[in-house]
């Protein structure tokens, strides 16, 4: 099984939006969610620079291509031999594989949206079908919580805190 990490706007996260006279609830707007497997992203090892323009992520794009002209204009300072520009090219590709789906995430909570869960699937859509699942017995739950004279639940956490060290998943 694979992971993956459910985001959406953090507006959906906060409370229900409003649009005209219909409250919009996050149950609603499912379709909006956002998830991002964990581990190697080979698009982004094969082609990281237009990966990084077709994410959104224009700054790392930026430093992408300026790492990758540096790497490819060397042998024009240095003269090294083909199998040192392999390895430089080689490694480059692996780095940005290994830590293209951090860079999404970080770019998604940069841009406004929430880690909503971290959900194991087989793939993608199995991932969105265990999130509504996920999503609709919580909303049971409550329905159940608010009719009865139960107290309410403590606020807990919406999701596990992943910004441990500089870049957590890029072994995963």
């Amino acid at each position: 099984m694979r992971y993956y990490t459910a985001y959406l706007p953090r507006a959906l996260t906060s409370g229900p939006v409003v649009e005209g006279d219909s409250a919009v609830g996050a149950d609603e707007v499912l379709g909006g969610a956002v998830f991002v497997r964990e581990g190697f992203n080979w698009l982004a090892f094969w082609f990281s620079v237009p990966w990084a323009v077709a994410n959104g992520l224009w700054l790392t794009a930026l430093a992408m291509a300026a790492s990758l002209a540096l790497i490819v204009g060397l042998p024009a300072i240095f003269a090294p031999d083909w199998y040192i520009r392999a390895v430089l090219l080689v490694g480059y590709a692996l780095i940005c594989g290994f830590s293209g789906n951090d860079l999404r995430r970080l770019g998604l909570v940069n841009g406004g949206w929430e880690l909503i869960a971290v959900v194991a699937a087989n793939d993608r859509a199995h991932a969105f079908l265990r999130f509504a699942y996920l999503q609709d017995e919580c909303d049971a739950s409550d329905d159940v919580r608010s009719a009865s004279s139960l107290p309410p639940r403590p606020a807990l956490p919406k999701a596990p805190r992943l910004d441990i060290g500089p870049n957590p998943g890029f072994w995963s």
